[in-house]
């Protein structure tokens, strides 16, 4: 597979919630940012059934079709933790395309997933890209975890796994590391307070990517997420001073999770997109971005049954702290954030409908061309 030396190779994991598809738009539109896949994991925020349907009608809908492979993943975690996420929640971002009652787009039922599931489109872009390719990891990271299991020659080829999600904790921020039987026991079928719903509904994944031996590993820690509020008013003032006007579709995208999921405004987050973003950050070396403080950290999550309130949790210790634990991988994440600088950046992107990763045809894309090669020597 052959990639363009002046862009970033990405594959984008997916859960397919509201915020994804926020990233998703947003990294279409980045120049220096080539979409080589976006798979889709069905453990997370959306229903396996329309996990890839979503993301598939959504690339229609910007005119974007049949140019990006979407691969369909898995639909279990790894290691449930109990936890589930409401069905009420769920029915909201499966019908936020199509729903009468949300964004009411007719979409295109005919568009086709990749002939290649996740995890194997994953393996064979790893194996055969010319340059590492970086992965973003927008939702649990069971499709990732499971490709690494299967072949574990793909780690080095992995450039920077960028995760949304996430919590960095010291040792020290918890009164107690003692069980305590009185707040429940195993399975939880509640997240821990502060823990990443990212993390804690697949711990067992995150903890095989962490320690698979990955070389940059980079979060956006959920807790620094919340600095992100996607505050509707603080939209239309930026959206004044920008001088520039989105289209009604993509308007109603960015502002209407709070009304489609009967949720209240203020508990709406830039989450994922976020990640989005930071990664861009980073790959283009950029030193006034929106993330304004880095921190290197070592990190492990918690998967002892009777941790408690520690299940699921990231925990980040050098020194004494940490001196008697193991394994622990190495992180930078971000720890400070400026909200307009974010905003500015994410409303000129979608307001630019340039759709980089969108330009090559559906005959020229990788798993295409893979697959045609396999059925003439006679294995597809």
């Amino acid at each position: 597979m052959s990639t363009n030396t002046d862009r970033h190779p990405v594959i984008i994991d997916t859960d397919a919630d509201i915020d994804d598809l926020w990233a998703i738009q947003y990294l279409i539109n980045v120049p220096t940012v080539d979409i080589v896949a976006i798979t889709t994991v069905g453990s997370g925020f959306s229903t396996p059934i329309y996990s890839t349907s979503n993301i598939l009608s959504f690339l229609g809908l910007l005119n974007c079709t049949d140019r990006i492979p979407v691969a369909s993943g898995e639909s279990l975690s790894s290691l449930s933790s109990g936890y589930q996420v409401s069905s009420t929640i769920l029915t909201g971002i499966d019908t936020y395309l199509t729903s009468p009652n949300c964004l009411n787009q007719s979409v295109d039922i005919f568009l086709q997933p990749s002939p290649f599931e996740a995890i194997e489109l994953i393996i064979f872009i790893l194996k055969y890209s010319q340059k590492p390719v970086d992965i973003l990891a927008l939702g649990p990271l069971t499709n990732i975890a499971a490709a690494i299991i299967r072949d574990r020659s793909i780690v080095p080829k992995i450039g920077t796994l960028y995760l949304s999600g996430g919590q960095f904790k010291s040792l020290s921020a918890y009164s107690s590391l003692t069980p305590n039987p009185s707040l429940g026991v195993y399975p939880y079928m509640s997240k821990t307070t502060g823990s990443s719903e990212n993390i804690f509904l697949d711990v067992l994944a995150a903890q095989r990517v962490d320690d698979s031996g990955i070389k940059n590993l980079v979060a956006m820690p959920s807790d620094v997420q919340n600095q992100l509020p996607a505050n509707l008013t603080q939209i239309d003032v930026m959206l004044k001073k920008l001088n520039i006007t989105l289209t009604p579709f993509v308007y109603e995208l960015i502002t209407s999770l709070a009304k489609c999921g009967n949720q209240s405004e203020s508990d709406i987050f830039w989450w994922d997109n976020s990640a989005a973003q930071l990664m861009v950050q980073i790959q283009n070396n950029v030193s006034n971005g929106f993330c304004t403080q880095m921190e290197q950290v070592k990190s492990l999550y918690i998967l002892s049954a009777d941790a408690d309130q520690l299940f699921g949790q990231g925990i980040n210790d050098s020194g004494q702290n940490g001196a008697h634990i193991k394994g622990l991988s190495n992180y930078k994440i971000c720890t400070e954030t400026n909200s307009d600088v974010f905003l500015s950046e994410f409303l000129s992107k979608i307001h630019s409908n340039q759709l980089y990763s969108c330009q090559k045809s559906y005959e020229n894309r990788f798993d295409i061309k893979l697959q045609h090669c396999l059925r003439n020597h006679g294995l597809g």
